[in-house]
């Protein structure tokens, strides 16, 4: 009879547990919106990535920028001193002209000159020699006396050399001023190259400044453009974010409403079980006084044997059932212990370990309980429950064997440790009570 009653308890256990299985095996809802959260996560991530690449870009453009107005600085510092240079060759070239032009003018002058002392010497000579009626010897000896005679040949001899020295003079200054000219010249000549020079220096500089301007010009253009980009981002990071936190909202309520239908589960088991529990006292009761009714009866009593035989087969029964509170015990394989660290590694990597030891103690507890799989890798992979095996996150981490980062904390749960007995968690938002650690709150 007693067996009878405990397979109905079970059937009532059966009846309710269905239900929670369904809320806790199949949530799609939550489902779908911890993959949403796990993408709008990925895109925050990006869009912070193409922020800082962004930020990269505009800092380097800036610096060439730099760059290059301080190469349009060196430029510019160039042509002035080219300019300086030019003006002072222009003035040397106007001074240069200034005297060829007082050359040639004395130039020309000196040569008049030159030509009429010529002439006029023609006529002195043509009038003592051509036109006189006698010899200058002649004239010479009529003189009345030797002072008269030497005078007259004085005169004639200064006459004659006055004009030879004024030939010989004019000569030389021709000869003269045309040296300085051919000098002047000379100079004008290399003043022209040298301007000719400093203008094509100038010009070159002025198209070099004319290119560094123009590459200015396009990094401010591309500067603006990477501000843009960044901006864009920015404002869609921000989206992301306000998106994020609409769907932890949405998420919290799931996870309360969850609470929510757990408890009134948990209550409705209890007060079942109360019931049949009080139910069993009254029929062991009414069973009770029957077998004392019985036993009052010799002929329609048991026999001893028959008795010991179902109290037997009671306390066999009594014996196979887990003890209240008990835990089954749990063998892990080496796979286990992988996949364990690994959920860890996924879930609380940059958790501090105590937070890490919590994650893995809600896998076990899971583990334990009988509205969870009874296997680690069940648990695991157990739909809508990680967000990281929903996503790849996790498949990828166990191929790349990164949970060993979080070997010793999983070892540590497997052999016995728990710092927390909640079954869920979630990061911390405020809104859920439970145990925080880390950036999880544990309920």
């Amino acid at each position: 009879m007693r067996k009878k009653k405990r397979w109905i308890v079970f059937l009532l256990v059966a009846a309710i547990f269905p239900k929670m299985g369904t809320l806790e095996q199949q949530p799609f809802y939550a489902s779908q919106i911890e993959q949403q959260l796990e993408d709008t996560a990925d895109k925050i991530d990006g869009l912070e990535q193409d922020i800082t690449d962004a930020e990269k870009e505009i800092s380097s453009y800036e610096q060439q920028q730099e760059q290059l107005e301080s190469r349009i600085s060196e430029k510019q510092k160039k042509i002035s001193a080219l300019s300086a240079e030019l003006d002072k060759t222009n003035e040397e070239l106007d001074t240069i002209r200034d005297k060829i032009e007082d050359t040639n003018e004395n130039l020309k002058m000196n040569q008049e000159e030159a030509k009429e002392q010529y002439s006029h010497m023609k006529l002195r000579i043509r009038y003592m020699y051509e036109r006189s009626t006698m010899s200058i010897f002649t004239y010479v000896c009529e003189a009345g006396s030797f002072g008269e005679a030497l005078r007259r040949a004085n005169y004639f001899q200064a006459v004659t050399e006055y004009d030879r020295e004024k030939m010989q003079e004019y000569k030389k200054l021709i000869k003269q001023i045309r040296q300085d000219k051919e000098q002047l010249e000379s100079d004008e000549q290399q003043l022209e190259e040298l301007q000719n020079e400093q203008e094509a220096q100038m010009d070159e500089i002025d198209g070099e400044v004319a290119q560094l301007k123009s590459d200015v010009s396009e990094k401010l253009t591309q500067i603006n453009q990477s501000k843009e980009k960044r901006k864009q981002y920015q404002q869609e990071l921000k989206a992301q974010k306000e998106y994020e936190a609409e769907l932890e909202r949405q998420k919290a309520e799931e996870d309360r409403k969850r609470q929510e239908e757990i408890r009134r589960q948990e209550e409705e088991l209890a007060r079942l079980l109360a019931e049949q529990a009080q139910a069993e006292k009254e029929q062991a009761e009414k069973e009770q006084a029957e077998k004392e009714q019985e036993q009052e009866k010799p002929e329609e009593s048991k026999t001893d044997s028959d008795a010991d035989k179902e109290d037997s087969e009671m306390e066999a029964y009594e014996e196979s059932s887990p003890a209240q509170g008990s835990l089954p015990t749990y063998s892990a394989s080496e796979a286990d212990l992988e996949a364990l660290s690994t959920i860890i590694y996924c879930e609380a990597g940059g958790e501090p370990y105590e937070g890490q030891i919590a994650v893995g103690s809600v896998v076990m507890n899971r583990v334990a309980s009988p509205r969870f799989p009874s296997t680690i890798i069940g648990v695991i992979y157990q739909s809508g429950q990680f967000s990281p095996v929903a996503s790849g996150r996790y498949a990828s981490a166990l191929a790349r064997g990164l949970g060993s980062r979080c070997r010793q904390a999983a070892q540590e749960v497997l052999n016995g440790r728990r710092n927390v007995t909640c079954l869920y968690f979630r990061v911390n938002n405020g809104t859920i009570n439970g145990t925080v650690i880390g950036h999880h709150v544990f309920y």
